[in-house]
């Protein structure tokens, strides 16, 4: 793999379930950059409320979506950083969000997103987060995010030229999901 001639931060996002850390993982091992668990930086007022049932506002998410995109952006132009990359994990379920993320980067025009969107049924969804152990996300929370949730479409998409990739993860192993975004990311 040729080095970007930008900077590159891949968001690993949708809703809760599908993936988002296992995926995060496996994309920063595979192009040997620095992983952003964005859960964890969540201000506690959020994650309180999220422990509690009640699901983020708009308000809730601009402050972490902005320290997020800074801290990826950061990461991927850190001068010891020989990848030029940087993989976050974050929620992203709406365009105004993957927008505001980009807006958000330190040196926004150093700096190429793509966006890998992780999506499936609400049932699977709602399955696999029951499943979960220690986790301030809950199953009842699950329908909040699914019903605002915007799979990239249209000019979005790096077929027609955007930065986003969604990726349908029902019943896909996790080896078949990490090759389709591995092929498809257009870096």
């Amino acid at each position: 793999m040729t080095k970007p001639a930008k900077s590159v931060v891949i968001v690993v996002g949708g809703p809760a379930g599908t993936g988002k850390t296992t995926v995060s993982e496996a994309l920063g091992q595979h192009f040997s950059c620095p992983v952003i668990e964005g859960d964890l930086l969540h201000p506690q007022a959020n994650v309180d409320k999220m422990s509690h049932g009640i699901p983020l506002t708009d308000e809730d998410r601009w402050g972490w979506l902005q320290q997020l995109s800074e801290e990826a952006s950061s990461k991927s132009l850190e001068a010891n950083n020989e990848s030029r990359m940087a993989v976050v994990s974050c929620s992203m379920l709406k365009k105004v969000y993957r927008d505001f993320i980009k807006k958000s980067a330190k040196s926004p025009d150093s700096i190429e997103f793509r966006f890998v969107f992780l999506y499936t049924t609400f049932e699977d969804l709602v399955e696999r987060v029951a499943n979960r152990k220690d986790h301030f996300m809950k199953a009842d929370m699950v329908k909040s995010q699914f019903d605002i949730m915007e799979i990239p479409e249209g000019d979005e998409l790096v077929i027609n030229g955007g930065e986003a990739l969604p990726v349908d993860a029902t019943n896909k192993t996790r080896e078949a999901i990490n090759k389709e975004i591995i092929d498809n990311l257009a870096l």
